[in-house]
Parts: C-alpha cells; structure tokens; sequence
C-alpha cells in the first residue's frame, strides 16, 4: 500500500531529502541540469544562484566528485557567513527566554 501523499513521513523529509534517495537515472540528469542551467542562467534575477548548489546537493550521493565539491561548498560558505557577522555585514538577533529579541550588535549602555 502507498503511502498517503499528505502523511506525517512524506511532510518531514524535504523536497532534497527525497530528490538525494533518489535513483541514479532521475538524481544524476536532474542534479547535472540544475547545475548547467545555474551557470547558463547566473546573470536572470530569480535563476541561477540557488541552481548550482541544489544540483551539487541531489548530485552528491551519486558521485564521489560531487559529494565531495558539496563538502567544500558547503564549509566555505559557513567561512563566509561567519566573516559576514563579524565584519557587520548580517545581523545576528538572539532571542531571550523571555522571547524578546535582543541585537548583539548594540549595547545596553546606548
């Protein structure tokens, strides 16, 4: 019996998550696309940046090379991010238990 298209399981796993169990002739052509037409399309505003790194992420389980292109992928845009904070470039608001927001970028005593 299938399980119901709405049920508990199949809304937990993402989208990404059941592209990567995928088998290999629907994950390899998808992942290789997303990632050609991430590069094609780059410069159009809605295509292109999240392109590449999807297709990297439904390629990895199926190819050595592309798992470990993710893994490095995925520690330099941590690296990235972290220099973000610390340079002030993103914002980082930390919630209190009291569930107030609280900006550690501004001090108290201003």
């Amino acid at each position: 019996m299938a399980p119901e298209r709405n049920s508990e399981d199949s809304r937990r796993k993402g989208l990404i998550a059941r592209m990567r169990g995928a088998p290999r002739y629907v994950g390899v052509p998808l992942g290789v696309g997303l990632i050609l037409g991430g590069t094609i399309l780059a410069p159009l505003p809605v295509f292109g940046v999240w392109m590449f790194p999807l297709g990297l992420a439904i390629l990895a389980p199926h190819s050595p090379h592309a798992h470990r292109l993710s893994r490095r992928f995925h520690r330099w845009s941590l690296r990235v991010l972290r220099w973000s904070i610390r340079n002030g470039f993103v914002r980082v608001k930390i919630k209190t238990p009291s569930g107030d927001h609280k900006d550690p970028s501004r001090s108290a005593d201003s």
